[in-house]
């Protein structure tokens, strides 16, 4: 099923309209299956014309919660706003401003905006992305794509430390180290490829690692170390995979990628439109609060938090 847009209509508003600002984040967040419907609220009123619709103000958030709600209802803003969501379930559409399009995409900004087939992530990190090899299928999904591999780009800065750095300053300071412990991965060692994973078990390590090796940026399994695996969420048994195979891996956490995919739509709005008011409201969801923290890898693994260390 073709992904649901405006259709856009010659026009003489200097403004960029509804359709105008739908279309154009289309082209980042392509269709995907099973995925909320893109145009989640539409104004219910006869007058609505999306091609005529003028927009001066865009809130983008990953949930909808109660600051989404005030951003909305901004008293200097004259025409109705337009609110782009990753996670659109909870929206009260009762509460928004009257003429209010709401955009909302889930599947696609997971898979293209986050950690995943994240190019515009990779080429951020100074990674050669369009060599990049796509790690696709998952959990009996043969089409989805969960991550790519690349290599680092001739005179980029291939120490692991500066890509840390790196990682957090695109995630904004999220991103726990992970070296495998015992073994001679350093901040000082040599990263010839980066993988930017949407899953992290050691079915997804070896399919990393394969990948590498076809590709000819490591030699053999014994060179691991000079891959760095970046992914969300920290799991076990992933960790458990990268230190067996002793690969450094940096973990920003879920929350943080999903921020990280709003801030770059926001960005590429301004970008687009400098005249409009773009605003990212990216305040804790009230069950967020007091989650408890991760638990500690198994006694055992040989995994150590570098953290610290950069």
């Amino acid at each position: 099923m073709k992904q649901e847009t405006f259709q856009i209509l010659s026009q003489n508003y200097s403004a960029p309209t509804h359709a105008n600002i739908t279309h154009f984040l289309s082209t980042f967040l392509p269709h995907c299956t099973n995925d909320v419907q893109f145009l989640y609220h539409t104004p219910r009123h006869r007058a609505y014309a999306p091609s005529r619709a003028p927009a001066s103000h865009v809130v983008l958030s990953v949930t909808p919660t109660p600051g989404v709600y005030t951003a909305l209802r901004d008293p200097n803003s004259t025409d109705p706003p337009l609110c782009v969501l990753h996670r659109p379930w909870k929206l009260n559409r009762r509460a928004l401003p009257h003429g209010t399009l709401v955009l909302a995409s889930h599947a696609s900004l997971d898979t293209y905006l986050t950690v995943g087939w994240n190019t515009a992530l990779g080429s951020r990190l100074g990674l050669h992305t369009r060599s990049a090899t796509c790690i696709q299928g998952y959990k009996g999904d043969p089409d989805r794509r969960i991550g790519l591999i690349a290599r680092l780009r001739t005179g980029v800065d291939g120490s692991l430390g500066r890509l840390v750095e790196s990682v957090r300053r695109e995630f904004a300071g999220a991103g726990e180290l992970y070296l495998p412990a015992g073994g001679d991965v350093r901040l000082e060692s040599r990263i010839t490829a980066v993988a930017i994973m949407n899953a992290f078990h050691p079915e997804e390590v070896e399919r990393v690692l394969d990948a590498a090796e076809e590709r000819g940026w490591i030699k053999d399994r014994q060179s691991a170390s000079d891959l760095l695996y970046l992914t969300g969420a920290a799991r076990d048994y992933g960790l458990e995979g990268a230190a067996i195979a002793n690969m450094p891996a940096i973990c920003v956490g879920h929350r943080p990628c999903e921020e990280w995919g709003v801030r770059y739509l926001a960005e590429k709005l301004r970008e687009q439109w400098p005249e409009l008011t773009v605003e990212e409201v990216l305040e804790e969801e009230e069950e967020d609060l007091g989650t408890k923290k991760r638990k500690p890898v198994d006694e055992g693994v040989s995994v150590s938090n570098g953290i610290d260390d950069v």
